[in-house]
């Protein structure tokens, strides 16, 4: 073999051991951590960069986070620089410096090998509670960041692999449940120190010029393939707007406007146009924006483009300072990375559609859930909850049906909803029912995923409950005719009484025996609904996603006794 042909060789086996790394991360990190975030939802990712901070693999957990990983990492170099040694360990989680939002705390490990700083290993994982005025860190009421949490800058937790136990013991008394996020900071730590043992494994069989070369040059690479996908799409200015149903204070919607402009194998993103920022706490903070801007672009292009920093090098984004999209302090935005993340991608997808059709799918479920709170009559402890399990659906795309009950965009189906039983014991409720929503699919030839239905009551004997999301106003959009998916819904019925409640409240006290129910949204429909298969319609109406009443009205496909009127329905279909 000649060096080409051995430098190629060696690029695939480096980058894909690489990839192997970040996922035997995650793996170590569901199965390791305390919390029913990590273990069970798995509301994490991980992530490998080198030591520029570069971003070189991100194969485990949810986009939005995985690729904040070079924002944590190159904050953490700006701060330390030269003074970062071997056996340091640091944390983040400021939004306003290398951060997503308070809650998303990156453990940053650097791996040194012969004496040289190769790569940095990340995990970013959500927390129950980073503290602030609300358990939980998800405050509906709050106008600034010191009400949402602590910030914590570029901060060395570990020196010489000694746990600094004053920086530890600061930041966990800030929090509600701080032997939970000692025991989560321990299971990041852990991931971290495997992947560098795996990487050192690596690195005693390939030069440490042999895995440099091969990290460039697949950095390089997949910015030529991205450049060529780019340049594939028609030069102009594609422009799009969605809205957010309001801030919490405020009962206006709010605005994203979003223009991309392809110019030869160059993506500008430019949110000029978009609302200034608001008072409550759906301001995103610049890397959310800027990842979500990536993992929207990237969608569009290929999922064969690797997700490193070589492909986000031609994708530029426009973040006007002072809007929702790039806040100035002290702007809340712990609901960021849900919403406005997810209409961030959506707004996106809206305009590249209209540059090449087919190849993003329609508006996926907005968020809105509950978190709860209180002490646990079993154990008497203190609890932080989330309903991880009022997930909605995917939007449909060209040849494809929506994804049944799965995160939202920002997450890509990435959150897991946990096991009901799993979650019963985990928190003093329990689980009324957890079923599909009959009749809510936005309707297209391809339609969107079916909304949820589900409802829990509360047992233990006080607690409160905070309503937090988006999707009551506006539902999830179609594209190509395709119709919206459904709305959102969340009624909390407190000593008997029905309360329907606002996308984002302030905490609502509980006492045993109330009740939540969650109407969750659907995914919107690509494509006119009748051009779907009529055998298709039929089959859904047999499994109950649609009633024989809407494949008339919408799909116009008459359904008899005995199956499909052919007849019928191609006359209605005419007619129509």
């Amino acid at each position: 073999m000649n060096q080409r042909t051995d430098d190629i060789i060696n690029r695939t086996v480096i980058m894909n051991r690489l990839d192997s790394i970040t996922s035997e991360m995650g793996i170590a990190l569901e199965r390791s951590a305390h919390s029913p975030i990590f273990a069970e939802a798995c509301d994490f990712a991980c992530c490998i960069c080198d030591a520029a901070g570069d971003l070189v693999s991100q194969l485990s957990g949810i986009p939005i986070l995985a690729t904040a990983g070079s924002f944590s990492v190159k904050a953490v170099l700006r701060k330390f620089g030269g003074a970062i040694a071997d056996g340091d360990v640091f944390i983040i989680n400021d939004p306003y410096d290398g951060g997503n939002h308070l809650p998303d705390i990156g453990i940053i490990t650097p791996v040194f090998y012969e004496d040289e700083l190769l790569f940095f290993c990340v995990s970013r994982a959500h927390h129950g509670d980073i503290g602030g005025s609300t358990a939980g860190s998800y405050n509906p009421k709050a106008t600034e960041i010191f009400q949402e949490g602590l910030r914590i800058p570029p901060t060395r937790l570990m020196k010489n692999k000694a746990m600094l136990t004053d920086v530890l013991e600061l930041i966990c008394l800030n929090t509600r449940n701080p032997e939970m996020l000692t025991s989560d900071f321990l299971a990041q730590i852990g991931s971290n120190r495997l992947a560098a043992k795996r990487i050192k494994e690596m690195l005693s069989t390939y030069s440490i010029a042999t895995v440099k070369k091969a990290v460039q040059e697949s950095l390089l690479q997949t910015e030529t393939l991205t450049r060529q996908r780019i340049a594939a799409i028609p030069d102009g200015t594609y422009s799009a707007v969605d809205y957010i149903d309001d801030d919490g204070f405020q009962t206006e919607p709010v605005k994203i406007a979003v223009a991309v402009t392809i110019k030869g194998d160059r993506m500008v993103v430019d949110f000029t146009g978009t609302d200034a920022q608001v008072k409550g706490f759906i301001n995103t903070s610049v890397v959310t924006a800027t990842c979500a801007s990536g993992i929207a672009a990237l969608w569009f292009l290929g999922k064969d483009i690797p997700r490193n920093s070589g492909a986000f090098r031609c994708i530029e984004v426009n973040l006007p300072a002072g809007s929702l999209v790039n806040p100035r302090l002290p702007a809340p935005m712990t609901l960021c990375t849900l919403t406005p993340a997810s209409e961030i991608i959506g707004t996106i997808f809206k305009a590249l559609d209209q540059a090449q059709s087919g190849r993003v799918s329609a508006g996926y479920h907005r968020y809105l859930g509950p978190s709860f709170y209180g002490v646990d009559p079993r154990n008497d402890r203190y609890y932080v909850g989330f309903s991880f399990c009022s997930l909605g659906s995917g939007g449909a795309m060209a040849g494809h049906d929506g994804k049944p009950y799965m995160a939202t965009l920002s997450n890509f189906g990435g959150v897991k909803a946990p096991n009901i039983e799993s979650n019963e014991v985990q928190y003093p409720h329990l689980t009324l029912h957890h079923e599909m929503d009959h009749d809510t699919a936005g309707a297209g030839e391809y339609r969107g995923g079916s909304g949820m239905k589900y409802a829990f009551e509360i047992t233990a004997e006080t607690g409160d409950v905070v309503n937090f999301g988006d999707g009551i106003k506006f539902a999830p959009y179609g594209l190509r005719g395709g119709h919206p998916g459904s709305l959102n819904r969340s009624v909390f019925v407190h000593d008997g009484e029905q309360i329907i409640m606002e996308s984002k409240e302030a905490p609502r006290h509980a006492v045993k025996g109330d009740r939540i129910y969650l109407n969750t949204s659907s995914g919107g429909g690509w494509g006119d609904p009748l051009k779907r298969s009529p055998q298709k319609v039929y089959d859904d109406v047999q499994d109950e996603i649609i009633s024989r009443e809407t494949a008339e009205a919408v799909y116009g496909v008459i359904i008899g006794d005995t199956g499909i009127d052919f007849e019928k329905t191609e006359k209605r279909r005419n007619n129509s």
